[in-house]
């Protein structure tokens, strides 16, 4: 096994430790479970590829022609 350091914060630290506790195992096996089953289920990236595809999808149409040049304009006023 190679040895990693992450940062936590400190309410998701104290979750893995409230967990590891109650199922009697070690953080670091807890923390390699979840990371083993997150990693085959690749949601997180499911969504962040498909999220510029269903923009597109919406096919937005209209607006102002020169959105880009004055975005300023129409967002500040």
């Amino acid at each position: 096994m190679q040895r990693t350091q992450i940062y936590l914060p400190k309410d998701l630290y104290e979750e893995l430790i409230f967990l590891a506790k109650k199922v009697k195992l070690p953080m670091a096996e807890i923390v390699r479970k979840i990371l083993i089953k997150g990693l085959e289920k690749k949601e997180f990236l499911a969504k962040e590829e498909n999220d510029l595809i269903d923009l597109a999808d919406l096919k937005l149409t209209g607006g102002p022609k020169n959105l880009s040049q004055k975005m300023d304009k129409y967002l500040y006023g």
